[in-house]
C-alpha cells in the first residue's frame, strides 16, 4: 500500500521552525530538566511519551543514523517519491537524539491545543510564540527547532509523519536537498540538536484529526546509553517492525528482543552495528504481547530498554496498553 498524501497540499499540512531562540521565560509549565538516570532510562514518566511519540523519537533516530537506508526501507513507499529527486543525500549522518521530558510536554501540548482550538501553526493558537511556549517547558539550551504535521492517516503509522517532514513537498514532488523548500529535513538531520520531545494529539472533530509535534532542543542531560531507544510499528502489512538504535564507540557483543518472554537477536538493518537500527518483524498477533530490548555492549556491560517494566504491543489487535512497571 502506497503512503499517499493527504487530499490538500501538504504544504498545508506541515511546517518547520528552527533558530536560536531569547532565554527561557515562563510560559508553559515550570521549565523541566527532564533528565533520566540510568536506572529510569526508556522507563515513561507520568505517561509521556506515549507508544506513538516513543515510535516516532525511534524513526527521527533511525533516520539520522542512516538516512539512504531509511529512506529505502521505511519511505519508498511514499509519493511523492523522495528518491526521485535523490532526497537526503546530501545530509551525513548523525548522532541519535535523546528524549526529553519539557520537550515531550511542550510537543504534545502543541499538538493538543491544534487538535483542540483548531489552528494549525507553530504559535499557539492564542498567539504565543512557538519559541516562547517551548521555552517554558525546556531550559537546557537556547538552540531550539520544530516540525509539525496533520492528517491522515494517524497513530497507526507514524512513518507518515516523519514521510511528509522528509519529503517537504514543493508542487508535485518532494524538496531537493538544500533547495530553501528542505526545511523539516534540515531539523531532523541538524547536527547542533542533541534531544528531542514528540507530540502526538488524535481529536475527532478536529479539522484535521491527527496532529504530531516534534520539539528539538540543543542539550540534553542524564546518562546516554549506547542502547538509545526502541519501539514497535506495524510495517509491512500484517507485520509488526520491532527497531532499537544503537551508538558507540564499537558494534555490541549482541542485541536482542526480549518479546514475550522469549529472546529474539535483531539484526542492524539501517547504517552500522556501531551506529545504526537493529529490527526483527512478525506477523501481527490479536492481542497485547510484552516486550524490551536488551544489548551487551563491546565492552561487556548491559543494558536494558526500557530499564524497568515492560512495553506492550499498543494498537497490535485489541492491545490498547503501551508499558506496565
Amino acid at each position: 500500500m502506497t503512503l499517499a498524501r493527504a487530499r490538500l497540499n501538504v504544504a498545508l499540512y506541515v511546517a518547520a521552525a528552527f533558530g536560536m531562540s531569547a532565554a527561557a521565560n515562563g510560559c508553559g509549565t515550570s521549565p523541566s530538566a527532564g533528565s533520566t538516570s540510568a536506572a529510569g532510562y526508556g522507563v515513561p514518566q507520568a505517561g509521556y511519551p506515549s507508544w506513538g511519540e516513543r515510535a516516532l523519537l525511534a524513526l527521527t533516530n533511525a533516520v539520522r543514523l542512516a538516512p539512504l537506508d531509511y529512506r529505502a526501507t521505511y519511505a519508498a513507499d511514499f509519493s511523492p517519491s523522495l528518491a526521485a529527486v535523490d532526497a537526503l543525500a546530501a545530509y551525513p549522518a548523525v548522532g541519535p537524539l535523546r528524549w526529553n521530558l519539557g520537550l515531550n510536554e511542550s510537543a504534545r501540548a502543541h499538538s493538543r491545543d491544534m487538535a483542540d482550538n483548531g489552528c494549525f501553526q507553530h504559535s499557539s493558537c492564542d498567539g504565543t510564540p512557538w519559541n516562547v511556549r517551548i521555552e517554558g517547558y525546556y531550559a537546557l539550551s537556547s538552540t531550539l527547532g520544530e516540525n509539525i504535521a496533520a492528517g491522515f492517516p494517524g497513530p497507526a503509522d507514524p512513518r507518515y509523519a516523519m514521510a511528509m517532514w522528509l519529503c517537504d513537498e514543493s508542487g508535485d514532488s518532494c524538496c531537493a536537498d538544500g533547495a530553501g523548500c528542505d526545511g523539516h529535513r534540515q531539523n531532523i538531520m541538524q547536527s547542533s540538536y542533541q534531544a528531542l520531545g514528540t507530540g502526538y494529539a488524535d481529536v475527532a472533530s478536529s479539522p484535521y484529526q491527527y496532529y504530531w509535534t516534534q520539539d528539538f532542543g540543543g542539550a540534553f542531560a542524564g546518562e546516554a546509553p549506547p542502547l538509545v531507544d526502541g519501539s514497535h510499528f506495524f510495517y509491512p502489512s500484517g507485520q509488526v517492525t520491532f527497531l532499537a538504535n544503537y551508538q558507540d564507540a564499537a558494534p555490541p557483543r549482541s542485541l536482542t528482543l526480549v518479546l514475550d518472554g522469549a529472546s529474539v537477536p535483531l539484526t542492524v538493518t539501517l547504517g552500522t552495528a556501531a551506529a545504526g537500527s537493529f529490527t526483527t518483524s512478525s506477523p501481527a498477533s490479536s492481542d497485547c504481547r510484552t516486550y524490551y530490548f536488551e544489548a551487551v555492549d563491546a565492552s561487556g556491560a548491559s543494558w536494558r530498554f526500557p530499564a524497568a517494566g515492560e512495553f506492550r504491543t499498543y494498537g497490535e489487535g485489541t492491545c490498547s496498553l503501551d508499558w506496565a512497571p
